[in-house]
């Protein structure tokens, strides 16, 4: 089985402590959202990228990468992700939002990472267990069925109809768990689904999850969180 990873969005030192708590040799699932709000994106997606060719990793897509990527080719988004953390990453890469914005090319200032990002997964599956970044609608079975805007952006549809779902456990980020009445380091479950985003970036903690045992491996922010 697999090891899933919530949330990061920039918080590379206390990924980096996370990692290194983790067994070596067990493959790593990360669930998204790597950029944005944090202070060190670039840092995160440099540290990952070196990681999967240490051990085994899968990365999926967040709904912050989609709106970078968005933004980069379709300018009416660029208000959007920029609104959503996405200056503290144009910053994190030496940049500012003016010349970027202004820019011929907004692919550039990625550099080799681009590659990095456009090639996420929207999902994976092991025996047992989905790996997603949102969730997904519980309707629809087959993974490949499901459109990509459901398994980025859903929330409430998806975690408050856990007990329609009869399927393979699901585990999940996006949604901060404490927005969901929890508080410090809990996880969300809900029938057959996990919450792992605990809220790294909001001074709370990056989780990592067994998807076979559910043992959970806890770091705290090293990021304040916002005032």
């Amino acid at each position: 089985m697999s090891i899933a990873v919530g949330d990061i969005h920039g918080c590379f030192e206390t990924l980096q402590r996370l990692i290194d708590k983790l067994p070596p040799g067990e493959e790593l699932v990360f669930l998204g959202d790597y950029i944005d709000r944090g202070p060190h994106s670039s840092r995160v997606a440099q540290y990952l990228q070196l990681l999967g060719k240490q051990r085994p990793c899968r990365f999926l897509m967040g709904n912050h990468e989609r709106m970078m990527l968005d933004a980069i080719e379709d300018r009416q988004i660029v208000p959007h992700w920029l609104m959503n953390g996405g200056t503290t990453t144009l910053i994190s890469y030496g940049t500012s939002q003016r010349d970027w914005a202004g820019a011929k090319d907004r692919r550039v200032f990625l550099g080799k990472h681009l590659a990095f990002y456009a090639g996420l997964s929207l999902y994976w599956e092991d025996e047992q267990t989905i790996y997603v970044h949102a969730g997904i609608d519980v309707g629809i079975h087959d993974m490949r069925a499901q459109s990509p805007e459901t398994l980025l952006w859903i929330r409430d549809k998806f975690f408050n109809n856990a007990h329609l779902w009869s399927g393979k456990q699901i585990v999940f980020g996006h949604t901060p768990t404490r927005t969901l009445g929890l508080s410090g380091k809990q996880i969300f479950q809900k029938e057959r689904f996990f919450g792992i985003d605990t809220g790294c970036v909001y001074g709370g903690y990056l989780t990592a999850w067994d998807s076979e045992t559910h043992r959970l491996w806890q770091e705290r922010s090293a990021f304040p969180p916002p005032l």
